[in-house]
């Protein structure tokens, strides 16, 4: 399964461009220069390349034993590389140590934020930078989704669909910044990413083609306004903790 979650990232098609627009869009985030860098939720390493050519180096956090393991193999022998299992809520790394924390595609598998940016907070020096990533609650695709119920039920009925049914956390925005800053993290940045102007079930039908013509619309990353924040799938805030 580890490895399907590296694939994500290697290979850009209709079904998995937003992960790369997601990885593009924390990168544009994160300083051009780096310093020591906790990756919490780091999956199969995506991200440590990336930090370790901007001179950063790279300590890996995920609870899954499988991914640490595909991220130990795949990268043993890196300098300045180090992974370990562990809990975003309750991260065995030490206080104020790291100049920029990343934390993508983690947030959604909690049942609410406040005990793991309080986390990140802790572990983070003052004035560090850190990266969050979660999904909408509300876009395009929630209501797409909801109005062909009975078209989906159908289908799988007749074993022609699929569903992911783990529930997920999504926050609105301005409901992650609210709860950064009552861990002491100060919004300081972000951008929304996977716009889908032509939503599902298009997106299922012709992946490739939308994945083109919606592609575009990852233009509009910096904006809060009501139209195209509601085409935008995720949102990933900057924060700085207070010096």
């Amino acid at each position: 399964m580890t490895r399907d979650w590296s694939r994500l990232y290697s290979v850009a098609d209709g079904f998995t461009y937003h992960f790369h627009v997601r990885r593009q869009r924390v990168l544009e985030l994160l300083p051009e220069r780096l310093g020591r860098v906790a990756d919490i939720g780091c999956g199969p390493g995506v991200m440590t390349e990336a930090v370790r050519e901007r001179g950063g180096t790279f300590e890996g956090i995920d609870l899954s034993p499988e991914m640490i393991r595909e991220a130990q193999e795949k990268f043993a022998g890196r300098e300045g590389v180090t992974f370990r299992q562990g809990s975003i809520e309750a991260i065995d790394l030490s206080d104020a140590t790291y100049d920029q924390v990343i934390c993508m595609a983690v947030i959604e598998y909690l049942t609410a934020p406040h005990r793991a940016l309080a986390e990140i907070a802790r572990i983070l020096k003052p004035g560090g930078t850190a990266i969050i990533t979660t999904p909408k609650r509300t876009h395009i695709d929630r209501f797409t989704i909801a109005a062909t119920t009975p078209i989906r039920a159908v289908a799988r009925a007749f074993g022609a669909g699929s569903a992911d049914t783990l529930p997920r956390l999504r926050l609105q925005p301005d409901e992650l910044d609210e709860a950064a800053l009552s861990a002491g993290l100060i919004y300081d940045g972000g951008a929304q990413y996977h716009f889908t102007p032509l939503p599902y079930p298009l997106t299922r039908l012709a992946p490739q083609l939308c994945m083109h013509l919606n592609l575009p619309w990852e233009r509009m990353h910096a904006t809060r306004a009501a139209l195209p924040s509601f085409l935008a799938h995720g949102y990933i805030g900057r924060y700085r903790k207070e010096s």
